[in-house]
């Protein structure tokens, strides 16, 4: 018996011993973010009992445990993990971007959980966007980020802003720009917003949110949130610097060298084509003479281009005491561009955000940024001024400077070589720098904010917000130079103009808002609104003729002033609305708006415009039967449907009658231009959608669907009224016409891998994609056609229909029928589908299914971390649109462009009977150059976007460095593309900025300032 108790004794001394050691265990270790960045505040915590810390300001922690217990830890804005604790005393946690239900999302005039949500809104965070393909405007940053938004970039050009469309296009005559909102302020784009002050950035894509902003949310609305400090912390500096280069990205075809060009002469004289005849090619009739063009072999993208210089440095400061918090940056950017002798883009903005607890009832925000931009501009047009023309026409055999016999250079009477005309006449590379143009941009962005807790129910919030924007443009022609000869005064030389603009939005704003919960479970607000807006614009332009040199260009030193003009333009809106919100127990969800408009563009009657939405969600995740599943963690369904105006982009006086004013017999006179329309109303859209929200697996996978349906309908199209008795210029200007767009969008993404399944590495991959069906339902109604006339953009390169039953800006075009492998003449279809050698311009269809715009496009991305490394890539994608590529027209230009070089498959003509998929035969080259659809082509690509390396080193080193955090990346943008069916970059916006106007952002290329691709690197301090 003995013998037992003293066993029996031993165990249980062996186990109080054990327990013992256990309640003494310290656990302790560092909470970093996705980049291993320490997170300050994280909250650890012991399941099932009050036992927990806070990390420190260096991500540290340490809490007393024992071996089985489970430690969770959290972060605001961040996923929950759980650790079981072992034999170690370490344990590191890294926490990942919860992009789950339970976000913050701005919407509209606040704020809510995603799981409060009941409309779709595509919500990126300040780190999301830290991972974009990092570009001067963020608009551009948006590409494949979103279903459901189709960004296209205006050209390559640094500073350049993209075309964004939400959910289609909204509409003809109108804008059909998404509404930005900074802040709560208006903002004319956004090249004025510095994309590292960025905290959030909210994209609102259907009635339910859209709708509150009335008629200036017809085509959806970006708010971004700019940073702000935090109370009761000390100061926190944040540094970032990136520089790096970059370059054209590469053709995928060829253009001849000099022998190619010069043997591509000689076969087209041959063959009898005048052009030819008189070209070095032809005329070349020894060797040495041969030779002597050869050795002057040059490359013109060589002569004209460079690899572009980018620097990025900014600095941030935020923080805040026991009643006020503050954010304060200032940031940097500079691109040269590709374009040698001009100095490319600048930007430098400033940014003091700052919020005070001024009473306890009393809170008041401030917001100011201030952003200039200075711009060095190429001509963008299409015409010898155009450098990326003359990259591609002028002959291989042309060189940059005059060349006498012997191939040396032609000095002036001051000893320097001269500039080489070319076949063109004009050298262009002279004129990048004697005829400089630049533009100007300041951009003051402020806002503040008052509310007042009136009661535990009520609130009220006033906000004042304006924009000032300051547009100069200054173009000169220095006396002597080239351009200055052919368009100047010779008795004035030089000539310069100065154009340009300023604007001032202002928007007052007042929320009177009651909140109640009534038997714990039903909570209820309701918020008034009244609201003025008002918009003065004021433009210039000065010309004068004559100046003694060519550095002193201000109109004060010019000898004749030649033209003058000002103007001013300004509009009101006026607005009254009411919001009301509504959940039973967070489980079912009612929002709804009403909203009136009153705008001084429309006519006295019909001035006003009333917008409203409603919308309904169910979280089934917090019903009984799914609150304890171990699948689903949340799921959503909601539904919503909604109206909102347009007025964007109209004139200020659309419907007023106007003059013009002229002279007769030294009297002045007016003559009525346009009789003016008093019953000129706002365009309306009606969008209705559903949708389902969900994540699942412990929130491993997360997803989104969705599908809508947007009519707009009023469109603002010119119906056509006699001129006798009618209207002076035969039309009158009207609400007339409408058109659908439906889609689908889908959104995953999923944990494979987490830092608790495999050690310290994380894989996160994700996708999207948005479909897109686009149709015209009603048009202006005419006596040969009841259904409606068509419509038809045939100038300046457009050649499209709008026409009832067809997609938008669908392609009206000759079909082209290949080549006559008899004799080489191209061959077309006519208007009943019968194959002819005859072109005819009446013989014109709309092609159907053929537009600018993408049936499908979207993105995928990666993330992956390891201990301080990290990668992230991301790929856009675009399907289904179609590009008419006159770039092509011009290097393939069948004898007609032989003075220009050309592609090297132009030498693929027709030559003998029986060849097939050839060019045409150079004899019929006019023919071959009538418009048709042979330069027709499919826009589909795939891009890789961004690729990011990144290294945060250990804390255990930047502790000794008494800083927070050290992470250094490397970063390349657009590295690979991959267009099977087009010849050239399909990434097509502007096609050419200053001579033609692009109705269907991509509609055709011309010489517009190329795309480029990039590599940066990088570095982010905090201490």
């Amino acid at each position: 018996m003995k013998t037992k108790f003293s066993g029996i004794l031993t165990l249980f001394l062996a186990f109080v011993v054990q327990i013992t050691f256990a309640q003494d265990k310290t656990v302790s270790g560092v909470v970093s973010d996705e980049n291993g960045i320490p997170l300050t505040s994280a909250t650890v915590l012991v399941i099932g009992t009050s036992n927990g810390t806070s990390t420190d300001f260096d991500g540290n922690y340490s809490i007393k445990t024992k071996v089985g217990d489970k430690l969770q830890f959290s972060y605001v804005g961040y996923g929950n993990k759980q650790v079981t604790v072992g034999s170690t005393n370490t344990i590191n946690m890294t926490l990942a971007p919860d992009n789950a239900l339970d976000e913050v999302v701005i919407t509209g005039f606040g704020s809510k959980k995603r799981d409060q949500l009941t409309s779709a809104v595509t919500t990126l965070s300040s780190d999301d966007i830290a991972k974009l393909s990092p570009s001067t405007s963020i608009d551009n940053m948006l590409q494949g980020v979103a279903p459901g938004v189709q960004v296209v970039s205006g050209n390559g050009k640094p500073g350049q802003t993209a075309f964004v469309r939400i959910r289609g296009v909204g509409s003809i005559n109108a804008s059909s720009a998404p509404l930005y909102v900074i802040d709560g302020v208006i903002a004319p784009d956004l090249n004025s917003v510095n994309p590292g002050d960025i905290e959030t950035m909210s994209i609102l894509k259907d009635a339910a949110t859209s709708s509150l902003y009335g008629s200036r949310a017809a085509n959806g609305v970006v708010i971004i949130k700019t940073k702000t400090g935090n109370k009761n912390r000390d100061a926190r500096v944040s540094i970032s610097s990136r520089v790096g280069f970059g370059q054209r990205i590469a053709d995928n075809f060829e253009m001849m060298n000099a022998a190619q060009k010069i043997q591509y002469e000689r076969e087209l004289s041959a063959l009898g084509i005048g052009n030819a005849t008189a070209l070095p090619g032809a005329q070349v009739s020894t060797q040495a003479e041969y030779d002597l063009l050869i050795a002057r072999d040059t490359d013109w993208e060589d002569e004209l281009l460079r690899n572009s210089y980018m620097q990025n440095n900014s600095i941030s400061i935020d923080g805040g005491t026991e009643k006020t918090s503050y954010f304060v940056s200032l940031a940097h950017d500079r691109n040269t561009g590709i374009l040698q002798s001009i100095n490319g883009f600048e930007r430098l903005s400033g940014r003091l955000n700052l919020s005070v607890q001024a009473k306890d009832w009393l809170q008041v925000n401030t917001n100011l940024s201030i952003t200039g931009t200075t711009s060095d501009e190429p001509r963008d047009r299409n015409n010898v001024q155009n450098p990326f023309r003359a990259m591609y026409d002028y002959n291989p055999y042309e060189t940059k400077f005059l060349l006498d016999d012997n191939n040396n250079q032609v000095l002036d009477g001051a000893g320097n070589p001269i500039f080489n005309p070319t076949r063109a006449g004009f050298p262009i590379s002279e004129a990048l720098i004697n005829n400089p143009e630049s533009e100007n941009n300041l951009f003051i962005i402020g806002g503040i904010t008052a509310i007042a807790n009136l009661s535990d129910k009520w609130t009220n919030t006033f906000k004042a917000g304006a924009t000032s924007s300051a547009f100069r443009r200054e173009y000169f022609l220095k006396p002597g130079s080239v351009l200055d000869g052919f368009v100047g005064d010779a008795d004035n030389p030089g000539s310069k103009t100065d154009n340009g603009s300023n604007e001032l939005d202002l928007t007052v704003t007042n929320l009177l808002n009651y909140s109640t919960t009534i038997a714990d479970k039903h909570n209820v607000s309701l918020t008034g609104l009244f609201e003025f807006n008002k918009r003065t614009f004021r433009n210039y332009s000065l010309s004068s003729d004559g100046f003694s040199n060519d550095f002193q260009s201000v109109q004060a030193v010019a000898t004749i002033p030649t033209a003058a003009s000002t103007n001013l333009f300004t509009r009101a809106l006026l607005s009254y609305g009411g919001f009301l919100d509504y959940d039973y127990d967070s489980k079912y969800l009612a929002t709804a708006s009403i909203r009136r408009d009153g705008s001084s563009t429309f006519g006295i009657n019909n001035r006003y415009g009333v917008f409203w939405s409603g919308s309904l969600a169910w979280n089934l995740s917090k019903e009984n039967f799914l609150a304890d599943s171990d699948i689903v963690d949340d799921l959503k369904l909601r539904a919503s449907a909604g109206t909102s105006g347009n007025s964007n982009g109209l004139a200020s006086y659309a419907s007023v009658a106007t003059l013009d004013f002229g002279s007769l017999n030294g009297a002045s006179t007016a003559t009525p231009t346009d009789n003016g329309n008093s019953d000129l109303g706002f365009e309306k859209n009606y969008i209705w959608g559903v949708g389902v929200e969900f994540a699942g697996f412990d929130r491993r996978v997360r997803g989104v669907i969705d599908y809508y349906e947007r009519t707009t309908s009023d469109l603002l199209l010119n119906a056509p009224l006699s001129s006798l008795g009618g209207e002076p210029d035969g039309s009158i200007f009207s609400n007339i016409g409408e058109m659908t767009n439906k889609g689908l969008e889908l959104e995953l993404s999923a944990d494979i891998i987490r830092a608790e399944d495999f050690g310290d590495f994380t894989l996160t991959v994700g996708g999207n994609i948005a479909f897109l069906d686009n149709e015209v339902t009603k048009l202006v109604s005419s006596s040969t056609d009841p259904n409606g006339a068509d419509i038809l953009l045939s100038t300046g390169g457009d050649n499209n229909i709008i026409r009832v039953g067809e997609e938008i800006y669908t392609y009206y075009l000759v079909r082209y029928a290949g080549v006559n492998p008899a004799n080489g003449e191209p061959l077309f279809y006519d208007i009943d589908g019968n194959i002819t050698n005859q072109y005819s311009a009446d013989d014109a269809v709309a092609l159907e299914g053929k537009s600018p715009i993408a049936k499908f496009d979207g993105g995928a991305n990666i993330n992956m971390t390891y201990k301080g490394f990290d990668f992230t890539a991301d790929l856009y994608y675009k399907v289904g649109n179609y590009i008419q590529n006159f770039l092509e027209g011009n290097m393939l230009s069948n004898g007609t462009g032989v003075d220009s070089n050309q592609r090297v498959d132009a030498f693929n003509y027709w030559k003998n009977p029986g060849d097939t998929n050839v060019l045409p035969s150079p004899l019929f080259g006019n023919e071959a150059g009538n418009t048709s659809d042979r330069l027709l082509q499919k826009g589909d690509y795939v891009r890789l976007r961004n690729i990011t390396i990144g290294y945060t080193l250990p804390s255990k080193f930047t502790e000794k460095l008494n800083i927070s955090s050290l992470r250094l990346f490397l970063q390349g943008q657009n590295l690979w593309t991959y267009a099977p069916h087009f010849n050239g970059d399909p990434e097509v916006g502007i096609g050419s900025g200053e001579t033609a106007t692009d109705v269907g952002f991509g509609n055709f290329n011309l010489y517009s300032y190329p795309q480029t691709q990039s590599l940066q690197m990088g570095v982010e301090l905090k201490f």
